[in-house]
């Protein structure tokens, strides 16, 4: 099939896990045979752009945002400027949709291009599948492609239930997890050895993770706050936090009430890091911790650290909540409940057959039900009859 891919942003210029899921949806659906090419933006301030995507997928980013992602989203306000922005993203895809005959359109994120985009795709005349992945509606309810061939998609389970609740007009909001790329993570995919089993002690810490935008809503304090607690409590966990700095203040905040602890060695701040980095970051660590205030719409960055073979503990908020059973493949705490986290980082300090456990069982859920190769094939699905099977929730 030759399918036309439409989103905001792209790798290698990213923002979270949604641009980067649209990206591997690509590799996968490549995989399985098809062709595509895909429509997109250049954002400077998220680093250089490219016209080769990461599977070797022609990328046009010659789409205009209407805004910009200097220092958290930015919006254009002048109502003439984004009326021009409109219209030339409109030429523009009037011109991709006629360039050839398409089996079908898959659009991902559509903020800062905006729905008025979404009314000219179905000129296309064939299957759009809009996945989305945020826990809120992308567009009003009277912005509703008026095209039986348009369908949205859903990340998880919470997203279709917040989608129904927004007043999108349909209840038929089938569900496609993003996954992990489950290939790219492992001890044996990897090729690095597991870290020595940690008991809690300073000889033997135990080692934990973070990956994702530093902003508050991601809880990346919460951890920290835990971490304190535990040291204080003479049980020593080391921490590596990935990810770039969202929001302004907020990690020197952290890094000040580690330093008033006198913990600036526990603690490490390792910047944006690429998926094969992250892979190798994960293999240096027993535990990984989501932490995660504001609903997620799923949680890729906890899939990848179930493929990764680590121990999970989660907030479990949103669609997260679909992906870790709690004493079964990860443990849960309450959301910005720095105590119960550390409660749950103290178990896996000194429990390692429980560590053990939760990292084999959370790796054969995600290998089983939450891979892109699953996603891919749902997709695919959709395009060829239209009806997608959903993954089962084992929640």
């Amino acid at each position: 099939m030759n399918i036309l891919v439409i989103t905001n942003i792209y790798p290698p210029q990213e923002l979270g896990g949604y641009g980067r899921s649209i990206a591997d949806f690509v590799w996968g659906l490549q995989k399985r045979g098809h062709s595509l090419q895909v429509l997109s933006s250049d954002a400077p301030d998220l680093g250089a752009g490219s016209h080769i995507g990461p599977s070797g997928e022609n990328v046009d980013r010659r789409l205009i945002l209407k805004g910009s992602y200097s220092g958290g989203v930015k919006h254009i306000e002048d109502p003439g400027k984004k009326r021009q922005i409109d219209n030339h993203n409109i030429i523009l895809t009037r011109e991709w949709i006629k360039v050839k005959k398409w089996d079908g359109i898959l659009v991902g994120n559509i903020d800062l291009i905006g729905p008025e985009l979404l009314s000219i795709l179905p000129e296309a005349n064939c299957k759009i599948q809009h996945h989305v992945g945020f826990v809120h509606p992308p567009f009003p309810a009277n912005a509703w492609p008026q095209s039986t061939n348009y369908q949205m998609v859903a990340a998880s389970k919470a997203v279709r239930t917040a989608l129904i609740e927004g007043g999108m007009p349909t209840k038929n909001i089938p569900v496609v997890y993003p996954g992990a790329r489950t290939e790219q993570f492992g001890e044996l995919n990897v090729g690095m050895p597991t870290p020595l089993t940690a008991d809690g002690s300073q000889q033997r810490p135990l080692k934990v993770c973070f990956a994702g935008l530093l902003m508050m809503s991601k809880g990346v304090h919460t951890l920290i706050e835990a971490i304190i607690e535990l040291n204080r409590n003479g049980i020593c966990v080391q921490a590596s936090i990935a990810g770039n700095s969202f929001q302004k203040g907020y990690r020197q905040q952290m890094e000040n009430a580690i330093r008033k602890e006198g913990l600036d060695g526990a603690v490490q701040f390792v910047g944006e890091l690429k998926r094969t980095s992250l892979a190798r970051l994960y293999a240096l660590h027993h535990v990984g911790v989501f932490p995660s205030i504001h609903p997620e719409a799923f949680g890729i960055v906890a899939a990848e650290m179930m493929a990764s073979g680590l121990a999970v503990i989660s907030s479990c908020v949103g669609g997260a909540g679909e992906l870790v059973k709690h004493e079964t493949t990860g443990l849960a705490f309450a959301a910005g409940n720095n105590q119960e986290l550390a409660k749950c980082l103290a178990r896996l300090a000194k429990d390692s057959e429980l560590r053990s456990r939760l990292a084999e069982e959370g790796r054969h859920q995600v290998e089983a039900n939450f891979s892109v190769n699953n996603a891919s094939k749902l997709l695919e699905q959709g395009y060829l009859d239209g009806n997608i099977d959903e993954i089962l929730n084992f929640q």
